[in-house]
């Protein structure tokens, strides 16, 4: 198995014309490698993980209902970085709302298996009761054997049911697309021709099994020589969940968070040592279970106009789906 930085560049090195791929994912606190901040949470998971092996199976259980216990204070931590914000700390930070339940591993094949499947659904198994289970919507990277990227930034959120050009008319919501939208194109200008990184769509509506979102297309050309891990350093982790200035955010939700996020909120997929071509989701709507616990986490973007109860609100919306296949209805 591949657990670091270091041993993913050498597998990808040591892998080309072998025709296989990679897959695995890379965990939210690998950015405490990227970046300066400071001590990082402990986590059951390891920072990155892939594998060669992805043929996934599993037995098929009964699913007793499980209720999950919400992270206290999520009310309160809106409220501070509101104000941090308009003391002109930052623009906009991602704030997570962790969900916990005892769980028995085992299960966790049954229940992917009731998750609704998304552009990029994926169950990872790393043994000894370790799993991780993914129903992202979102694109974080795509990359293509001629060298172009891309990038799906997702920001805006309403349930299935509101009217969808609510979501479309919120200038709150197209301002926190634009600023993470913004530093989409910021980090890949690191590792693209100059000149080439532009947005091709923009404030597009997404309709999934349960919510509505907004997202924008931000595409560009890399530079000759440019690797996978390059990248990974240049970008992760991605904008829509970290925040603009992206440094500031990210201190600003682990001050309010304090533990760690683990794949969650991190990047899932696969990545091809032969031609150079990946593809990696936003690991939003995905779940991990560890220690004979499993955790979801339900992210907001916090901006200047952000009410607790709305953000809470969005929260529950995002979790609704998980929720409904743990057979728990709503915290």
């Amino acid at each position: 198995m591949i657990e670091t930085l270091v041993e993913l560049e050498r597998a990808l090195r040591d892998l080309k014309g072998s025709g296989k791929r990679l897959y695995g994912y890379l965990g939210y606190e690998l950015a405490h490698e990227l970046e300066d901040l400071g001590p990082a949470p402990w986590s059951p998971l390891p920072r990155l993980w892939f594998t060669t092996d992805h043929v996934v199976t599993g037995e098929l259980y009964e699913l007793q209902p499980v209720q999950m216990q919400s992270s206290l204070g999520f009310a309160e931590s809106v409220e501070r970085i509101v104000r941090r914000i308009h003391a002109g700390d930052l623009f906009q930070t991602n704030l997570c709302r962790y969900l916990d339940a005892a769980f028995d591993a085992r299960y966790a094949w049954t229940l992917y298996q009731r998750l609704p499947k998304q552009a990029h659904s994926m169950f990872l198994d790393l043994g000894g009761g370790r799993t991780v289970l993914s129903m992202s919507p979102e694109t974080f990277l795509r990359v293509d054997a001629t060298g172009r990227i891309e990038s799906l930034p997702i920001k805006g959120t309403r349930p299935l049911g509101t009217d969808p050009a609510e979501l479309l008319a919120s200038e709150k919501d197209r301002a926190e697309l634009a600023m993470v939208v913004d530093v989409t194109r910021n980090d890949l200008n690191r590792v693209c021709v100059p000149g080439s990184v532009r947005v091709v769509e923009y404030a597009a509506l997404m309709t999934l099994p349960t919510l509505y979102h907004t997202y924008s297309r931000v595409v560009g050309q890399l530079r000759t020589g440019v690797t996978a891990v390059d990248i990974i350093k240049a970008t992760f982790p991605p904008a829509s969940i970290t925040g603009a200035p992206k440094i500031e955010a990210m201190k600003a939700a682990q001050a309010e968070e304090r533990r760690s996020r683990g794949p969650c909120m991190g990047a899932m997929g696969w990545i091809d040592p032969n031609d150079g071509s990946m593809e990696l989701s936003v690991a939003i709507r995905t779940a991990y279970t560890a220690e004979g616990r499993i955790t979801y986490l339900a992210g907001c973007g916090i901006t200047a106009e952000s009410v607790a109860a709305e953000e809470l609100r969005e929260s529950e919306a995002k979790a609704a789906a998980f929720l409904q296949a743990l057979d728990t209805g709503k915290l």
